[in-house]
């Protein structure tokens, strides 16, 4: 503390010596000194005094107890009037965010205040305090969206989607990111599971969704159920456990642990399906692991997929090569009639979309176009 005092005496006393004309400096706490520059006509002139100023402080050292010499370092953040803002204290808060950002890359340099980088912190500061509230009280809905046979236009099946009804995390994508980063996907992946499950189920009993249609949910590849959570999944929802498809998205690292305790898991359906199939890096891997009973082709790769020959190519091989091991291809994100008719000529077995039907909280029906679309199709074959 003695030494540490010391550095910061020098550091005042260098200051004290060296500040520019028209400077007011004053030592806020521990090492953290604010500088005033008034008066000058502009801001290059006081960006290059400050310059001179940091240089003439590094040149200057203090004697550490073993002996050896350090030299004095300050990371400098500067916010401007009236750029900024033209309240004293906001111009305090961003001098002190732009410091910050100095002391978070390279240490002992001089940095101007980035409103747009202070926005994008202050987003990320709300939305990591909404991912812990909404953790606290599992703050998750769900909406579900028909998947349907390419026969007939028929619904088998509903994909449970996430919700987040937070002012500022909505994005699934994002809830995931965060906890990633907070060391939370299992505590997202507990609640997903036993959420969509129980508001599936509700919708059953209250005969708003066909009761013997397959439940989709989006399982995270990487973990998976507690042996507490798995036998009280059990309990609660035995009785659909058999219309269950844990849906693994190909974006999610794959970990053949979680895998496994998904497979074991009591009165586990045991049908997977892969989403997003060819979106990832090891589509050929992660399909050799999971053994899928659907795989779900990309919305990227279905988006216009009638003018784009690759595309086709791509999905007439997927399609021959589960159809060979009985598993199932979805396509999914058919957003128009072109893309619908192009996918059925290609041999997909289900069918999911915009142009078929909207996730709700309150699944509809299926639009009309649509239907009358697959069965012409039909017809004329």
């Amino acid at each position: 503390h003695d030494w540490g005092d010391n550095y910061i005496h020098q550091c005042g006393k260098c200051f004290q010596e060296n500040v520019p004309e028209k400077t007011i400096c004053a030592r806020v706490s521990g090492d953290e000194f604010y500088l005033f520059l008034y008066g000058y006509d502009s801001q290059e002139e006081i960006r290059q005094r400050l310059i001179s100023m940091t240089s003439i402080m590094q040149h200057r050292t203090v004697l550490l107890p073993n002996g050896n010499k350090m030299n004095l370092s300050a990371s400098i953040g500067i916010s401007w009037y009236p750029q900024n803002s033209v309240y004293f204290d906001f111009l305090k808060k961003y001098a002190d965010f732009a410091m910050y950002q100095v002391k978070k890359s390279t240490k002992g340099n001089l940095a101007e205040f980035d409103k747009a980088l202070y926005e994008d912190e202050k987003l990320n500061r709300q939305m990591r305090l909404e991912f812990h509230q909404l953790i606290e009280k599992e703050q998750l809905t769900y909406h579900f969206q028909p998947i349907l046979s390419a026969k007939n236009g028929e619904i088998i099946a509903y994909e449970a989607l996430m919700r987040s009804q937070l002012a500022t995390l909505k994005n699934p994508e994002m809830i995931l990111k965060i906890a990633r980063e907070e060391n939370k996907l299992e505590d997202v992946e507990r609640i997903c599971i036993f959420k969509s499950t129980e508001t599936f189920d509700q919708l059953r009993k209250n005969k708003l969704v066909k009761e013997d249609a397959l439940l989709f949910i989006n399982s995270i590849a990487s973990v998976s159920l507690n042996d507490e959570d798995r036998t009280r999944f059990h309990h609660c929802f035995s009785h659909i456990q058999s219309q269950i498809v844990v849906e693994v998205t190909e974006e999610e690292n794959m970990s053949e642990e979680a895998l496994v305790r998904k497979r074991e898991t009591e009165g586990f359906s045991g049908m997977f399906a892969l989403d997003d199939y060819g979106s990832g890096y090891n589509t050929e891997i992660n399909l050799l692991n999971l053994n899928p009973k659907y795989i779900k082709i990309d919305l990227t790769i279905v988006r216009d997929i009638d003018k784009d020959f690759d595309k086709q190519q791509l999905v007439s091989n997927i399609v021959e090569y589960a159809h060979q091991r009985e598993a199932y291809i979805i396509a999914e994100g058919i957003e128009t009639k072109e893309e619908l008719l192009k996918v059925l000529e290609l041999g997909v077995d289900y069918l999911q979309g915009y142009y078929l039907s909207y996730p709700q909280s309150n699944p509809q029906e299926v639009f009309d176009e649509s239907i009358q679309t697959i069965k012409n199709y039909w017809k004329k074959r």
